[in-house]
């Protein structure tokens, strides 16, 4: 691959296929006039911001489109799809933090733009404090993944994890297309194996399918075939790295519609019930359970990280717990060659190096996966619990004592 890219003249071509001293605009021409080169109008980024649109739950009329709200693209591609939009939405009070606003490739605002790290969120909370935002959004750099923070009693505001956001999303989603009388008899939603079991629960009291999939959109949205051949109809995939992807025709987590939506659940509560999404997330804790999430990972470079990482899914696989925080493990999934869909088995699940570890009580469970993309061991940790803080108590129990037995291992 380094080869076929040092081989390229990014003024005059191909080398060796092209004369050194053809101009640039000879050889773009050319390409265009033979059709090797197509370039898209703005009629396709208005075909697309349409769909978003489209799926709009609630109008405006029912919405409190003066919603204080901040946003920022992290100097990445975000800006000009959002803000669109949210003005064709109508969105009076959408504030976008002016030095993230536009493109910068060494993100000097933030350092690493990842809207999954509350450090990112720091000029964000500056400016919502100034402007008195309900919510904070972000999207990363290709504004294909997205991350809030919402509004506390407190006057604070609190990052959510992706599980979280996929909560408030799912809940909108159903609730809305309920009142509306457009919820479908045959609707499945997807989520990955390693995200938050809540939104079944959230899904199926709606007499929704939540189907599972490996993690990544050409796994989560890779279903929708699958759905469409038993006659069930895509409403929304998610997982828990703050991926959304809200409609069949963008088969892919997509940023700009996941914020669309949260702008408007939030904007909807606020005008009918007076509540921010801080108090429609404990409202939904509370009638669905306590749950409490935990994504922690260990960050091992280079060969001999990699090499670790690969004898502590050998070790953990070989001599798997029986017992984790005094509660026993009722059942294992080991993923390397496939497995099924914990709620509708005749979803088989390919392999990958991931396990699944379930413990006694309700909803208890974790999972251990090596990254495909960084040098990094990945945990994911969940329960459910009489309270919040019981939840959060019990889901740190576990995963000391799991990282404690994985970080053992030389």
């Amino acid at each position: 691959m380094t080869e076929c890219i040092e081989a390229v003249d990014y003024f005059t071509g191909i080398k060796g296929l092209m004369p050194l001293d053809a101009s640039l605009n000879e050889a773009y021409e050319k390409a265009v006039s033979e059709d090797l080169i197509i370039v898209l109008s703005d009629a396709y980024d208005r075909k697309y911001l349409d769909r978003i649109k489209s799926l709009a739950i609630h109008k405006g009329n029912e919405l409190d489109l003066a919603i204080p709200i901040v946003y920022t693209p992290l100097n990445g591609a975000g800006s000009i799809p959002f803000m669109t939009v949210m003005r064709d939405r109508g969105f009076t009070s959408v504030s976008i933090v002016d030095e993230q606003k536009d493109p910068d490739p060494d993100f000097t605002t933030v350092g690493y733009p990842n809207p999954e790290d509350p450090r990112a969120f720091k000029m964000s909370e500056e400016l919502g404090k100034k402007t008195g935002a309900e919510l904070l959004m972000a999207t990363d750099p290709d504004a294909d993944r997205f991350a809030i923070e919402i509004l506390m009693d407190n006057g604070e505001y609190l990052p959510l994890n992706g599980n979280q956001t996929g909560y408030i999303l799912v809940g909108y989603i159903l609730d809305g297309m309920k009142d509306a009388g457009t919820l479908p008899h045959n609707g499945a939603m997807v989520k990955s194996i390693v995200t938050s079991t809540m939104s079944a629960a959230m899904a199926e009291s709606y007499g929704i399918r939540m189907y599972e999939s490996l993690t990544g959109f050409k796994n989560i949205c890779g279903l929708i075939p699958f759905l469409e051949k038993k006659y069930e109809r895509y409403l929304f995939g998610y997982e828990e790295s703050v991926g959304y992807a809200a409609c069949p025709d963008i088969r892919d987590k997509d940023g700009i519609s996941a914020g669309m939506l949260v702008a408007e659940a939030a904007a909807y509560y606020r005008a009918k019930y007076g509540k921010t999404l801080y108090q429609v997330l404990m409202d939904l804790y509370e009638k669905y359970g306590y749950y409490a999430e935990d994504e922690p990972n260990l960050v091992l470079e280079g060969i001999e990280g990699s090499k670790r990482i690969g004898r502590m899914m050998e070790h953990i696989r070989s001599f798997p717990p029986s017992e984790i925080a005094g509660r026993k493990v009722v059942k294992l999934i080991d993923y390397v060659n496939g497995g099924e869909d914990i709620r509708h088995p005749e979803n088989k699940i390919p392999g990958t190096n991931a396990l699944r570890f379930f413990l006694e009580g309700p909803d208890t469970w974790f999972a251990i996966r090596p990254s495909g993309t960084e040098p990094k061991i990945k945990f994911y940790f969940y329960t459910k619990q009489n309270s919040r803080e019981e939840a959060l108590k019990v889901n740190a129990e576990i995963r000391k004592a799991v990282m404690d037995l994985i970080e053992a291992v030389e």
